[in-house]
């Protein structure tokens, strides 16, 4: 696993956006299939640009076939400086601006169950992401093993959440706890909190 550089965005765009283009989120978000993969490039490169900027992205394979964007203890909120949030722009001319409103109580879900089962400072897997075509071939644990192993040494928890259950497992395997399952109302989707105590 290697931090990522701006060199690396392209791709680690295409990698995210590829994997989450069925995310459940994602298709309530964006329901029209033929836009939805463009739309998720376009959000994908700016909210990517900040976390390799700030240190926070990560990749595997060579190329590119694994992202991962993990905030540590230490990190607060990411810094978007005034002229980094112009690379936000050409995503308000999207169909994300409307997707985003409506799965405004998903998001607000999300962020609650965060606040309630991650209080302390902790490391926080914000986004897992594996080419389609390359997955179950272990990059995941490679973009995982290395930040818990430096969280069991520093004693601190871990946190991610999911609106896929089939990921539920993954990271169970890893040594995360279901805290709790929330279905959102009239939405469909539901959010699995998982926090992950020190080993």
């Amino acid at each position: 696993m290697q931090k990522l550089e701006l060199s690396d965005l392209d791709m680690a765009v295409e990698v995210i956006s590829q994997a989450f283009q069925n995310d459940p989120l994602c298709v309530y978000m964006l329901p029209g299939e033929h836009s939805r993969l463009k739309t998720l490039r376009k959000f994908f490169h700016a909210y990517g640009m900040v976390y390799i900027k700030n240190g926070k992205g990560y990749g595997v394979g060579e190329p590119i076939k694994g992202v991962a964007f993990w905030m540590d203890p230490s990190s607060g909120d990411l810094s978007v400086s005034v002229k980094s949030l112009g690379v936000f722009i050409p995503v308000l001319f999207t169909s994300y601006s409307i997707g985003y409103l409506r799965a405004r109580p998903i998001l607000r879900e999300t962020e609650l169950l965060h606040q309630k089962y991650a209080s302390e400072p902790h490391y926080y897997l914000d986004n897992l992401a594996v080419m389609p075509a390359d997955q179950g071939k272990g990059y995941s644990s490679q973009l995982m093993r290395p930040i818990l192993e430096k969280a069991d040494a520093e004693k601190s928890i871990a946190y991610t959440d999911t609106v896929t259950r089939a990921n539920v497992p993954l990271y169970e395997h890893f040594g995360f706890q279901v805290m709790e399952a929330c279905a959102v109302g009239r939405t469909g989707i539901t959010v699995w909190a998982l926090r992950r105590e020190p080993r």
